[in-house]
């Protein structure tokens, strides 16, 4: 067999935002198999989650106003891939993380093979899940259940409530890692949007880059991540605090009543 190095290289060279779905995917499979990580799981969580977001976009691009929305949940495992992440539950279910939430209905119908008339997004969430934890495990679909949003608390929802929704979540490490990758592409992807979404979400994930921040020191070794990756979310961090705005208050805590005398 020929020496793939060079190709290995120049996969991890390119920049995520810079790829492609197709090209997101034969990264992914190939940063996996160099890991000797199974991709049998991690393919077909791919698959559902590229058919069940299929007719949803971002938009957030790069190179055009949106992309395929399979992007993203594509960017979240390849970065923990780069990390160092070797988890195969934990990639598995990065793919999924959305599919739940947003698409409970297709995951449904992709992984039993029948139609479903429910129509009480709750239940259907539920059945989601069991259909990933059937076809998963049931650890795959813990995770993903865990950094779904509750359904009053959408993308655009209280930010207090999404802020302890996360904070509580990310106390696990493999959910901490699944949560993280994902809070990196969004909160990285708010300087490609225009006004006033930016400075909404802007203020929105400005104070969680503290918790991430004491996420990530409370777990370390927990994380199972080699110190290049430690280093990695480290960097990640500094970047996001230094390009989300610093004023954004934290709405999690009170406002100081204290008067100068």
């Amino acid at each position: 067999m020929h020496d793939t190095t060079s190709i290995s290289h120049t996969f991890d060279a390119i920049a995520l935002k810079e790829m492609d779905p197709a090209l997101l995917a034969l990264a992914v499979l190939e940063a996996a198999e160099r890991a000797s990580i199974s991709v049998e799981a991690l393919q077909q969580a791919m698959n559902v989650a590229a058919l069940a977001h299929i007719d949803q976009n971002r938009k957030n691009g790069i190179k055009n106003p949106e992309d395929p929305y399979i992007v993203h949940p594509l960017r979240n495992v390849l970065r923990l891939l780069r990390y160092g992440c070797v988890d195969a539950d934990v990639l598995a279910a990065t793919a999924l993380h959305d599919t739940v939430e947003d698409q409970p209905r297709a995951v449904i119908e992709l992984l039993s093979g029948h139609p479903t008339s429910e129509e009480d997004k709750s239940l259907l969430q539920q059945l989601a899940s069991q259909a990933i934890s059937n076809t998963f495990g049931s650890r795959v679909a813990n995770i993903v259940a865990a950094v779904t949003n509750p359904i009053n608390d959408s993308q655009d929802g209280n930010a207090v409530s999404y802020q302890d929704h996360v904070v509580a979540a990310i106390e696990d490490p493999a959910v901490f890692l699944v949560k993280f990758s994902d809070f990196v592409d969004n909160a990285g992807s708010v300087k490609h949007l225009g006004e006033p979404t930016r400075t909404r979400l802007s203020a929105k994930y400005a104070p969680l880059v503290r918790y991430f921040r004491t996420g990530a020191s409370t777990l370390g070794n927990q994380l199972n991540l080699p110190q290049s990756g430690l280093d990695d979310i480290t960097r990640h961090l500094d970047e996001l605090e230094a390009r989300l705005p610093v004023e954004s208050s934290d709405p999690r805590e009170p406002e100081s009543t204290s008067t100068a005398t």
